[in-house]
């Protein structure tokens, strides 16, 4: 009995061992994978490494060597091209007191609230008009298509008026021509050129006033008219080129393009086209 003992002690100390030993051998099996599993790959960079940054970044800095951000590439878009300047077109034609006409242009006309204009743009008058409404400003033409008879009646009355007030004739003429331009020198013999104000603008003044500036209508037009082709013709701070006083009711068809360079640079048109003179 004690010798049968001593060999089942053997065997069991024998499978304790072994058991042991594979124990130990799937712990450094284990903790090998975990090894590989937790170390960088071949294709990761090192610790110490930066990354390389990709080809092309958009709205990003990018790093230098020397340590500096590099501001990225403007994304400004760039400048609008001034729109060519041909002086023969239609709609660019120049009417002043030294560029005077001689006899009436032909041209077909259409109406609009009772009043002639170029047929080419009279549509144009209609949209502004209906924008405005649609904004809430009601606008109401009272001028446009005017001949050389009835410039002379309107000019000669307006010398009349200067007379009255004790003008001698010759500065008569001189101060009515800044209000009313005399025959053959007017834009509206173009057809291309109206006097517009509020709907209601009769109701506040009799006559038209530099006042009309400050009514809603007048800012609407201002800052609308180039949508719709048409500056404004006579501006404030450009009496010495014009010749004309400020006239906030007088706006000018030239077209789209031209209108948004000239109201968008603060010109009037003698200097768009290189007229620079009173």
């Amino acid at each position: 009995m004690p010798r049968r003992r001593k060999k089942t002690a053997a065997k069991y100390l024998v499978r304790r061992v072994i058991f042991i030993l594979l124990l130990l051998l799937l712990l450094a099996l284990g903790g090998l994978g975990l090894w590989k599993l937790l170390s960088p790959g071949e294709e990761q960079p090192s610790s110490g490494s930066q990354p390389e940054p990709p080809s092309s970044l958009s709205g990003a800095n990018i790093q230098t060597g020397g340590g500096e951000v590099a501001p990225p590439e403007s994304s400004a878009p760039p400048e609008p091209e001034q729109p060519a300047i041909n002086r023969e077109d239609w709609n660019l034609v120049l009417i002043n007191p030294t560029h005077a006409i001689e006899k009436e242009l032909e041209m077909t006309f259409d109406e609009v609230q009772g009043y002639k204009f170029d047929s080419r743009i009279a549509g144009r008058v209609r949209e502004l008009i209906a924008a405005a409404k649609e904004d809430g400003y009601s606008l109401a033409i009272v001028s446009g298509y005017r001949t050389m008879d009835r410039s002379r009646v309107l000019y000669a009355n307006k010398i009349a008026e200067y007379q009255a007030m004790g003008y001698d004739e010759a500065t008569a003429r001189v101060e009515a021509a800044k209000w009313v331009a005399p025959p053959g020198t007017s834009e509206h013999h173009s057809g291309l050129a109206m006097d517009i104000v509020s709907g209601d603008y009769y109701t506040k003044y009799s006559d038209l006033v530099e006042e009309f500036e400050n009514e809603p209508e007048a800012v609407w037009l201002r800052e609308n008219c180039a949508r719709f082709g048409f500056i404004l013709r006579f501006p404030k701070d450009k009496v010495e080129v014009t010749g004309i006083n400020y006239e906030p009711w007088h706006f000018r068809y030239v077209g789209e393009e031209h209108a948004a360079a000239i109201m968008e640079q603060g010109l009037c048109l003698e200097e768009y086209l290189g007229e620079d003179q009173p």
